[in-house]
């Protein structure tokens, strides 16, 4: 007949075997967290140092509408490819404006690291027009790690208010163009009075003779 110490025994050996599963289930759980946590810092980790292309609407130079492509990511983009919606497209209404738009949905580039290039829709004149149609853009583009695509759509109405582009560097070019002017004026001035002077010297000249 069991004693009350072969009671204890069964007791304690049931806490025990509760408490190492106890032990084990918590173990589990605390490497899943870990393996979460590693996995959403590789994650962190690749977003952050990844190339990201993207394509924006701008006015510059006082009335150019642009399109810029930029990478704004920590890795060079390769293969970078640009696919404009070909109803847009048809309804660009310069010519040659329309050409380079399609050679650049032609083509495949690398853009470096914060680099980014512009490409011409047309003047800001034009955006009544522009706008007549939304602008989808597909963009696809690879880096050391991973192939990515994104899309983007902008509607250019959004933008009929802005007609001139104000910035530091058209400040210092319109500064720059006016004291040029300036410059010309006053040379202009001092070549009429060299040939007042001339004149004047010639009449002396004369009337001592």
């Amino acid at each position: 007949m069991p004693t009350i110490t072969d009671w204890l025994m069964v007791v304690i050996t049931a806490v025990y075997v509760i408490a190492t599963i106890a032990i084990c289930w918590a173990n589990i759980n605390s490497a899943k967290a870990t393996r979460e946590q590693l996995a959403e810092s590789k994650r962190q980790f690749d977003e952050n140092n990844r190339a990201f292309v993207t394509v924006t609407f701008e006015i510059i130079r006082s009335g150019l509408a642009v399109l810029n492509i930029q990478n704004l990511g920590h890795r060079i983009a390769q293969n970078v490819k640009i696919q404009i919606d070909k109803d847009f497209l048809d309804n660009i209404p310069d010519t040659r404006d329309k050409e380079h738009l399609e050679k650049l949905c032609a083509s495949s580039f690398t853009l470096g690291i914060e680099k980014s290039w512009y490409i011409c829709l047309g003047s800001h004149l034009d955006l009544d027009k522009l706008g007549e149609r939304i602008l989808r853009i597909d963009i696809c583009y690879k880096d050391a790690q991973s192939e990515y695509k994104e899309s983007t759509t902008i509607d250019l109405t959004q933008y009929f208010w802005s007609l001139i582009y104000n910035s530091p560097t058209e400040d210092l070019y319109q500064e720059t163009k006016r004291i040029s002017k300036a410059i010309q004026s006053i040379d202009k001035s001092i070549q009429k009075l060299q040939q007042k002077k001339d004149t004047f010297e010639q009449i002396e000249e004369s009337n001592r003779e």
